[in-house]
């Protein structure tokens, strides 16, 4: 059985020993401040003003807020189910004298009350975060500030609200 070597050795048109297929050319991944040429989410949404594009950084701003707002809901949300629903908690390392149960010995148990909604909002939170690192994966440097500076304001606003509190 002979194999011919002429096509194992031949380039085919689409293809080329310089770079990738025609039509199929690799994004750069460096840092851009090319404003006006950002797709944020999908090709529909590409600033072409620089109203645009302001209104687009204020948006993901905000969002990051709204992310960290989110998360620090969920926690209050989770010490009020705990407590409203503390009657219904399973003891997981009782029986020693002197041992007074904490969170940690503490099992929640499952409840369509409690479980269906907190479901329901992490998937919107994840959503959210998803949202946020497809923006900055733009690798557009307004962009990827804008979610910075919306974490770091969602931080000092939210930052203290936590389980403990």
């Amino acid at each position: 059985m002979e194999m011919s070597t002429e096509t194992a050795t031949s380039p085919s048109p689409e293809m080329s020993s310089t770079g990738p297929p025609a039509g199929m050319e690799a994004p750069d991944m460096a840092f851009n401040t090319n404003n006006l040429s950002a797709v944020l989410f999908s090709q529909s949404w590409m600033p072409t003003t620089i109203a645009g594009y302001v209104g687009s950084w204020f948006f993901l701003f905000f969002l990051a807020i709204i992310w960290r707002a989110s998360a620090a809901s969920l926690s209050k949300l989770d010490a009020f189910w705990a407590a409203k629903n503390a009657r219904y908690s399973i003891l997981v390392n009782g029986g020693q004298d002197d041992h007074e149960p904490t969170q940690k010995d503490v099992a929640q148990s499952w409840r369509v009350s409690v479980n269906v909604p907190r479901a329901l909002l992490r998937t919107i939170h994840q959503g959210i975060a998803y949202l946020l690192m497809i923006a900055v994966m733009t690798m557009n440097v307004g962009f990827f500030f804008a979610v910075l500076v919306g974490f770091f304001f969602g931080e000092l606003l939210f930052g203290r609200v936590s389980r403990a509190d």
